[in-house]
């Protein structure tokens, strides 16, 4: 049985989808300010990439901004590897 005390990190660096939108970037900021280190991959279809700018502004660490979807599952898979989420 797996308790949550038991459970490891892979990577340090949180993937957060949809993270330039409203409630994506109000994550982002609470996640940034709790330590972590956070990758935004938004297509932004609702949103726009100076929201990232903007997390930045708030945290004093801007987020790398990957525009892509999330149904692209190599875009993903990059996205993961290249920044150790």
């Amino acid at each position: 049985m797996n308790t949550g005390s038991d459970i490891r990190r892979v990577g340090k660096t949180i993937l957060l989808t949809g993270g330039a939108g409203y409630i994506g970037s109000h994550i982002a900021v609470e996640l940034i300010r709790s330590g972590r280190d956070v990758v935004v991959l938004d297509n932004l279809c609702n949103s726009q990439p100076d929201v990232v700018t903007r997390v930045g502004d708030i945290t004093g660490r801007t987020p790398p901004l990957v525009v892509g979807d999330i149904r692209d599952t190599d875009l993903v898979a990059r996205t993961l590897r290249d920044h150790g989420c």
